[in-house]
């Protein structure tokens, strides 16, 4: 595993959130090399660490037929090593098969710290830590009401938020939970994503909490 670093701070000087970054990057770090594609030995893994962000890029794509989305839920173990999964579960690293995702939106949910982001290309996995620059006063300081703000708490805890799920959170039609929603994405907070239509749900735009 290599490690790649620019404008980077020792965590004894670094801001609160960056120490948050240090202390959280513990789970992606055992996913990595449980979940590593052994077999290309061309990519490594790799950790780039910057001033607000952590990111973690592993060699070995998501099983065929599973999606971002379907890991952000619960879901069954998909294990390319099971030897060295079984080691970590035997050192109690992991608490059960098929939990990795879910501890590191825990844990980082339980710090009040952005919500991690994940992708999955050919070439492989990667995870985006950022650090919280979506601050109360940062968004307030945008012009955004109090339900906006409300949806950005709600998306720093659970990752993803729907048309339906702001309507219930803010009180609010579902015209105008659409263009709260269309206002926080032309920003550039939110991204709108759409599986398809009855699926369209909303994430944090991946540097929206960071410049990487």
């Amino acid at each position: 595993m290599t490690s790649q670093r620019r404008r980077c701070r020792s965590p004894s000087r670094g801001r609160r959130s960056g120490n948050i970054l240090s202390r959280r990057s513990e789970r992606p770090c055992e996913s990595a090399l449980i979940h590593r594609d052994y077999f290309n030995n061309t990519v490594q893994t790799q950790v780039r660490i910057f001033d607000d962000a952590i990111r973690f890029r592993n060699a070995g794509r998501l099983p065929e037929g599973v999606t971002i989305e379907m890991i952000l839920r619960e879901h069954s173990s998909y294990l390319r090593n099971p030897m060295v999964a079984d080691i970590f579960y035997r050192a109690g690293l992991v608490e059960r098969y098929g939990s990795g995702i879910e501890r590191i939106i825990r844990a980082f949910g339980d710090a009040g710290a952005p919500i991690p982001t994940f992708s999955s290309t050919p070439l492989g996995f990667t995870i985006d830590m950022h650090t919280d620059t979506l601050t109360d006063d940062a968004l307030l300081e945008m012009g955004l009401g109090e339900r906006q703000i409300a949806a950005v708490h709600y998306l720093k805890e659970h990752g993803t938020i729907t048309n339906s799920q702001y309507q219930d959170l803010s009180g609010v039609s579902a015209t105008t939970a659409l263009k709260e929603l269309k206002a926080l994405a032309e920003v550039g907070i939110l991204e709108r994503r759409s599986p398809s239509k009855k699926k369209t749900h909303y994430v944090l735009k991946q540097g929206s909490a960071s410049d990487v």
